[in-house]
């Protein structure tokens, strides 16, 4: 008996890492997909805190493919002398700065090819934490992050002025009123969003650099020689956020830094190049994916970013864009008479659930979905997870939850991950996943109708850049929705479910 038991706990410990093994190999999976801008193949990566989101692409001032116009040549002339006087004599030998629409730019200055490296910044040139001043870094509280140790060195310098050796790349940095990040909004701007994550993750951002200050004032009133008489949160929000806008995370060496000239680049969303960091030879490069003649602007990805991730750490939205996610939120009932039994089942199986602040469980989690971009079954359709959770949310026995577990150890380990057997239940699951989409799509059409009801009534006013960016993540959310729907019904259509 003893024997037995030990081999099914044996078995069991198996299975449970079987699962973490696959687990992890999705999320790599998933990294090399989503990639960011340093794509899959790079030893770059973003190493943000974990309540301090940031992503690993830089730069606010970019949309996509907007109108260049003639480089101001001292202020190209100026900057490239200063690379130059560091080093950097291989750095840009095919771009100029120029100007769009919507701010500083690169354009080709000679035709370029496919595959031909357009920029190259060596390691030396990149700012990093361990640049701030010995006295600074001795005086800060251990948990200060490296985003507010990047923030400080910018204020540091910007005090030292002309007499900075960095003087020509932080002028470049957007003066104040220059970024739009969603963390610089208004509470009636940021209402527009009130039903979207976005919401909720630029308050959680506002309070990480909130506590951020906090930590660093008692060494900013020590320091003043450094930093100047008085610096106000405002400033110091303005540095952070230029910092979670030019950020890069560098794996190959363990630590964030900012890359001057890289800055420049703009986005574009169906564009492959992406800056990439070469250990042997100690540098970022990019690579261009397409040829470009003279003049033209010359772009990179900054990865597959939604809206949301735009507005929070750019300051801009993209009309349509391809990678837009909604977050749907699901939950166990308190009214449910079996919510202990669920909330034990999916945490014995790797389905977490949210606490609240005050520790307890809210019985329910996120779950991000995109755009399904064929009804017709093609594509990721909704993802397993929140179907999964939604059959859980059904069962209405214990003896389905029993089954459920059995299925589960059966098979991988993963709960709830086929149909159930029931075509009546398997309908009840997906009739309450559309009846949320639904609800989540009326929610969001309102919402966007109240933006625009504002906007017709206004004149100039400084609510249109944060109006048509709440537009632009609504109608991408929006847009999501419906596309998920449609796929429910196509699929439970073709398999004669019936879904109201």
């Amino acid at each position: 008996m003893q024997c037995k038991q030990h081999e099914e706990e044996e078995g069991k410990g198996k299975r449970v890492r079987r699962l973490k093994e696959r687990e992890k190999q999705k999320q790599k999976q998933k990294r090399k997909e989503d990639g960011g801008m340093w794509g899959s193949w790079s030893r770059v990566r973003c190493i943000p805190q974990p309540s301090a989101v940031c992503s690993s692409i830089r730069t606010s001032i970019a949309h996509p493919i907007a109108q260049v116009h003639g480089a101001p040549v001292k202020e190209h002339s100026e900057f490239v002398s200063w690379l130059y006087s560091r080093g950097e004599e291989d750095s840009c030998h095919a771009l100029t700065v120029g100007k769009s629409d919507h701010g500083r730019t690169l354009f080709a200055t000679r035709p370029i090819q496919v595959g031909e490296r357009v920029l190259r910044v060596s390691r030396n040139l990149m700012i990093t934490p361990d640049k701030l001043p010995a006295e600074v870094t001795e005086l800060l509280p251990p948990g200060v992050s490296e985003w507010a140790r990047l923030a400080l060195f910018i204020l540091a310098e910007q005090h030292r002025g002309q007499a900075s050796k960095w003087a020509p790349y932080i002028r470049c940095l957007p003066p104040y009123g220059d970024l739009h990040s969603t963390v610089f909004w208004k509470k009636e701007e940021l209402d527009m969003l009130r039903f979207t994550s976005l919401h909720r993750e630029t308050i959680q951002r506002k309070a990480v650099i909130g506590s951020e200050f906090a930590s660093v004032l008692p060494v900013l009133q020590k320091c003043p020689h450094i930093f100047g008489e008085r610096v106000l949160h405002s400033k110091f929000k303005q540095a952070y956020a230029t910092v979670c806008s030019r950020a890069w995370g560098i794996e190959a060496l363990q630590t964030l830094a900012l890359v001057p000239f890289v800055d420049f680049f703009n986005h574009d969303s169906n564009c492959r190049a992406l800056l990439s960091y070469d250990e042997e030879k100690a540098c970022a490069e990019v690579t261009a994916d397409k040829e470009y003649t003279s003049g033209d602007q010359v772009v990179i990805s900054y990865g597959r970013l939604p809206n949301s991730i735009l507005a929070l750490d750019f300051g801009f939205t993209l009309s349509c864009n391809p990678h837009d996610q909604v977050e749907v939120w699901m939950a166990l009932s308190h009214r449910d008479p079996l919510r202990k039994m669920k909330l034990a089942l999916l945490h014995a199986h790797a389905m977490p659930t949210v606490l609240h602040a005050d520790g307890s469980d809210s019985g329910g989690n996120g779950f991000q979905i995109r755009e399904v971009k064929s009804v017709s079954g093609r594509g990721k359709g909704i993802p397993h997870a929140l179907r999964a959770f939604a059959r859980v949310l059904c069962a209405s026995t214990p003896q389905e939850l029993s089954e459920m577990a059995a299925e589960a150890m059966k098979h991988d380990g993963r709960l709830a991950r086929q149909p159930a057997k029931s075509r009546s239940k398997e309908a009840q699951v997906m009739n309450l996943l559309l009846a949320r989409f639904e609800s989540l799509i009326n929610q969001r059409s309102l919402a966007a109708l109240q933006i625009s009801d504002t906007c017709r009534g206004m004149k100039q006013t400084a609510w249109k850049p944060s109006a048509s960016m709440a537009m632009d993540v609504i109608a991408g959310e929006i847009r999501v929705l419906r596309s998920a729907a449609a796929w429910l019904r196509h699929q439970n259509s073709s398999n004669s479910i019936s879904v109201s």
